[in-house]
């Protein structure tokens, strides 16, 4: 086992480099619009912002800057990043003292960064460094893909303390979403002071917060290092995210790193390394992120390690939910190692799912945590995989009777400090290997499959309680998920499985679970399904006019499910998901706008969505959009639109108003019209922080959205008022 998990750390076992690249998505309106059409414009842009020039020219009318074609640095080597400013981490503060960061937006239209070495050699302190330096306050940068001919490089000459990220080196109250990155990043370096690399080196929230969402990892992760054995704030900081993260301690404005992901394999001598965060230091909010990646950690210092898969230390008010770890982590020095966190320091943690082998010789050690030393609360969630002793090249499962099966999840030294309710510990009490993966073909008297990206994962996030709630426990649901993806991308992606997440949620199961390696075309197939969903990005041009591009790709992708599932002995009854109008009109696609409201959005999409469902075969739609905008008027509207970020669901209320459309229009008419008035489902997190706003659903509040959802299901296409 040990040589089978060692090797997988010099094989990288993704295929990003061979996967069929996605449609370009629509850019600027005309071809001499402003924007970024080459590397000179890139670096003339650079250039600009680096001397505080006007970076006016490369700006459209709402002052983003777009990125309009595929940029390949083949041959560039002396690359200067975007804000390149000189900010010293003093009090785990990191106040400029020269230079101009970059405080505009930036929006890479789903181009492709090709080619650019980055070699981090800098000797000045603070002197931050990636493909954007430092990105300051009300800076937004987004929507882009960095291919694996691209590589970031901390050489040995790095002697100070600074920020490496792939993406960025520091993003200060500012906004990085939407970016995929399949670069290696190596560090090499001689920093006696702490050192953060990850795709965003250091994050700090002070005045308006920050939002790091949908940040995904590939590339490979290393880290040589014999000269920092710290293993507190003043050591080396590896992660595939995120590697420090902070804030003023009980500080209103909060980090918020949501729906991201590692899948790069680390193979790290440094003292805190994690897929996700190495540090949350104060007030961040790591939520619903999956790291895939395996981790070896050979740190020269006995005891040394701080090792955790999702992140190494959470602190002062931080906490961890809805997270999920799939790899495995072995440390050959007695690190202290947790399938999620090393060590949750006094916060929260919820519905964190663990399914990799953790494995140490030190005594800390555990599928959820190393130790605990402050209070630490532990809520919902599975506890799965397996946790072990590590000795000279073997090691052996730890094995706990059923009732103290609890010390599964990691050290309590301090007696009662983690306390734990309604976490499930599915690990044998023996011997008995765990497959925590379910398989598709499993026994069901109706399924579904749902095609789409997080506008789907809002309408279906709640599905799994709300069909417990009501006892039906023979339903197998599928969502194939890709973040951002439109259907002329889901169309030509048909085939590959790179990059898709396939959720499953079993008959009898009460959640989502990630099964990895699947693609449209094997799911399709896998069986004959009862319900097959498809559902359009809204933000983006594509869905704001019906044109013969967008026609043929719906009709494609109708097309290919018919199929898939006439091969398969199917028949099934096809739905369009309508999804949102935005509530932020700025995070919607970067072009001229054919509205200025959400009312005036809403009537656009509505009207694309009604075209797509008459002409391209459907048998019915799933407004979820007319939902939200039906609850919008309810007295359950605030300030955020009922988003949580802008345009994605409230967490909330809204994601069970759109699980009610679903559940109301394909799931309850099919199975003896079970309706949702005396369901019981219920969810009771609250939260105000922009990124992660969630309004509980209450018994006074779940039937006000459903009533919105069954207005939605009655009139898929109007605003039905509930004032």
């Amino acid at each position: 086992m040990l040589l089978f998990l060692l090797s997988t750390f010099f094989a990288m076992t993704i295929s990003g480099c061979n996967h069929k690249e996605p449609a370009p998505v629509e850019g600027p309106d005309t071809p001499d619009a402003p924007g970024v059409y080459s590397v000179e414009d890139f670096l003339a842009f650079a250039s600009a912002v680096n001397k505080g020039a006007s970076t006016k020219e490369w700006e459209n009318e709402e002052g983003w800057v777009n990125l309009c074609a595929d940029l390949d640095f083949a041959g560039v080597t002396d690359f200067e990043p975007v804000g390149y400013v000189t900010a010293p981490w003093e009090n785990y503060f990191p106040a400029v003292v020269s230079g101009n960061p970059f405080t505009g937006k930036f929006d890479g239209n789903t181009h492709h960064i090709k080619n650019l070495k980055l070699n981090c050699s800098g000797t000045e302190a603070g002197k931050h460094f990636g493909i954007f330096g430092y990105v300051g306050p009300g800076g937004i940068v987004q929507n882009f893909i960095i291919d694996n001919s691209c590589s970031l490089t901390v050489g040995p000459e790095v002697t100070v303390s600074l920020s490496a990220g792939m993406i960025a080196g520091v993003v200060y109250d500012a906004t990085v979403r939407d970016v995929t990155s399949y670069a290696p990043m190596l560090y090499q370096g001689k920093a006696t002071g702490y050192f953060h690399m990850a795709l965003i080196g250091g994050l700090y929230a002070k005045e308006k917060g920050c939002i790091i969402d949908s940040v995904h990892n590939w590339g490979e992760i290393g880290a040589e290092d014999s000269t920092n054995l710290g293993s507190g704030a003043t050591g080396i900081h590896v992660a595939g995210v995120v590697g420090f993260a902070n804030a003023p301690t009980g500080n209103l404005k909060r980090n918020v790193i949501s729906d991201s992901s590692n899948h790069g394999h680390m193979n790290s001598q440094a003292g805190r390394t994690a897929g996700i965060v190495a540090v949350a230091n104060s007030c961040t909010d790591i939520i619903n992120c999956e790291n895939r990646g395996n981790q070896l950690n050979t740190m020269p210092k006995s005891d040394g390690g701080r090792l955790g898969n999702i992140c190494c230390f959470a602190s002062n008010g931080s906490s961890i939910s809805g997270c999920k770890n799939y790899g495995n982590l072995i440390s050959t020095t007695s690190g202290r190692v947790g399938g999620i966190v090393s060590l949750p320091n006094a916060g929260n943690y919820s519905d964190n799912e663990n399914y990799g082998e953790i494995i140490s010789d030190s005594a800390y050690r555990g599928v959820f945590f190393g130790y605990v030393t402050q209070e630490a609360a532990w809520q919902g969630g599975t506890a799965s995989g397996k946790v072990g002793k590590y000795s000279n090249g073997k090691y052996t499962y730890d094995l706990y009777s059923e009732s103290d099966k609890v010390r599964y999840l990691g050290k309590d030294g301090s007696s009662g400090k983690a306390t734990f309710k309604d976490v499930t510990i599915d690990i044998a009490t023996g011997d008995t290997p765990v497959n925590p993966d379910p398989d598709l073909n499993v026994s069901a008297s109706f399924r579904i499959f749902f095609i789409g990206n997080s506008f789907t994962k809002d309408a279906v996030e709640h599905l799994p309680g709300i069909l417990a709630a009501a006892g039906i426990k023979d339903i197998q649901m599928v969502h194939m998920y890709y973040g951002g993806r439109t259907i002329p991308e889901y169309n030509d992606g048909w085939s590959t499985s790179t990059d898709y997440h396939c959720y499953v949620c079993n008959p009898g199961k009460t959640s989502w679970t990630d099964v990895s390696g699947k693609s449209l075309a094997t799911v399709a197939a896998s069986g004959k399904w009862d319900i097959v969903t498809i559902q359009e990005h809204t933000g983006r041009k594509l869905a704001w006019g019906w044109t013969t591009t967008e026609k043929t790709a719906v009709q494609g992708l109708v097309d290919k499910v018919k199929a898939a599932q006439k091969a398969a002995g199917g028949n099934p009854k096809l739905y369009y998901i309508l999804s949102q109008a935005y509530f932020n009109l700025s995070k919607a696609q970067n072009v001229t706008k054919p509205f200025s409201t959400t009312d005036e959005m809403w009537t656009i999409i509505a009207a694309q969505g009604k075209k797509a469902v008459e002409e391209c075969g459907f048998d019915g739609i799933i407004s979820t959009g007319a939902m939200l905008q039906n609850l919008r008027t309810s007295s359950l509207n605030n300030s955020n639109g009922l988003t949580r970020d802008g345009y994605h669901m409230d967490y909330g209320i809204s994601r069970y108003g759109a699980s009610c459309t679903v559940f109301e229009t394909v799931i309850g008419p099919f199975n003896g019209n079970i309706k949702l008035d005396n369901n019981t489902y219920r969810y009771s997190k609250s939260s105000t922080t922009d990124g992660s706003w969630s309004t509980p659903v209450t018994d006074a509040t779940a039937p006000i959205a459903l009533q919105a959802a069954r207005y939605a299901i009655s009139k898929p296409y109007e605003v039905t008022s509930m004032k």
